[in-house]
């Protein structure tokens, strides 16, 4: 059997998430397991005879972090942070380091430039997650969909990249 394909976008970048009640525990046992793609962002269930590597305990993401070193800047409370870096990215949300220390629920808004000649990508909200020194997790509520099409053809380039970097060193 076929690895699974988004069924929206039919992307191969799809990822083996969490049960989200009895109900689909029940699908399970009948070979139907949710997954989530990292590029539209669409929750769906596929038919399996086995699943390979279930999802980790330890870490419950819907969306698999990818290691970066982009630029952000961070607005919170009416006050723009400047020396920020994200470390990690997906379609959910980020490691930004940062000398800012926010209380995790904090709303705030954020831009981040992928590269000094793309157009930066707004999320308009995001929310933190997890404060720690030095850096905070961010998760992404809100963007326009143009934002969100370019962070996806970001998240694309990304994970074709790390596919051939694998296939290379197999």
């Amino acid at each position: 059997m076929r690895d699974p394909h988004c069924s929206s976008c039919g992307t191969p970048f799809v990822r083996l998430i969490h049960d989200e009640g009895i109900m689909e525990r029940i699908l399970n046992r009948f070979g139907s397991f949710p997954f989530r793609c990292q590029l539209c962002t669409t929750r769906f269930r596929a038919f399996r005879s086995q699943v390979s590597a279930s999802p980790s305990t330890a870490d419950r993401r819907e969306y698999r972090r990818l290691p970066v070193s982009f630029r952000a800047n961070l607005l919170a409370d009416n006050t723009v942070q400047t020396i920020n870096r994200v470390t990690d990215i997906s379609m959910g949300g980020c490691t930004l380091e940062t000398a800012a220390t926010l209380p995790q629920g904090t709303f705030v808004e954020l831009v981040i430039k992928p590269a000094s000649d793309e157009e930066p990508i707004k999320v308009e909200t995001a929310m933190v997650c997890s404060s720690r020194p030095g850096s905070m997790g961010i998760r992404f509520l809100e963007m326009v969909t143009t934002d969100k099409n370019r962070l996806s053809q970001v998240i694309l380039s990304l994970l074709v990249g790390q596919s051939l970097h694998q296939n290379f060193f197999s």
